[in-house]
């Protein structure tokens, strides 16, 4: 019985799933602390920074939504709303943006069943793609932040 517990302190763990740190003072998601949640975010974002680049609509620098959704693990976007608006035909023109990249699977390592996203496309003086977490007050969850701004 001893030799048994021995291996079992000496075999290392070869877990592969990722653990979201909890969020806060001293913690951000960073390709250091949780490289496959990075790596997502910032590889879906950049499909959607493309998809907004090369979109032809009236845009005005300052113009900008944000909607909230989830990604399921098999790919689908569920309960989509808008957060912050601005001018309803923008508005229209984001969500369509959002709805027309489909998810990225889920890598490996990323043991949630589904990933709440706060997503936000706009147009400024500069190109930009920031990703980040946080919570949401009003379920709970995790909220992965994906902001976009381009100057094309």
């Amino acid at each position: 019985k001893l030799l048994l517990i021995l291996l079992l302190l000496i075999i290392p763990n070869f877990s592969v799933s990722e653990e979201l740190l909890p969020e806060g003072r001293g913690y951000s998601l960073t390709k250091e602390t949780n490289p496959i949640y990075f790596g997502y975010m910032e590889d879906y974002g950049a499909l959607l920074k493309k998809e907004l680049e090369k979109s032809h609509m009236f845009r005005l620098r300052g113009m900008g939504a944000s909607y909230v959704f989830f990604i399921t693990r098999d790919g689908q976007i569920k309960d989509m709303r808008i957060s912050i608006p601005n001018y309803e035909y923008f508005n229209k023109r984001v969500k369509k943006i959002i709805e027309s990249v489909p998810p990225l699977p889920f890598r490996d390592g990323m043991d949630l069943d589904e990933l709440q996203f706060d997503v936000y496309l706009g147009y400024e003086k500069y190109d930009s793609l920031d990703v980040g977490i946080g919570s949401s007050f009003r379920n709970n969850l995790k909220i992965f932040h994906i902001f976009i701004t381009t100057s094309k």
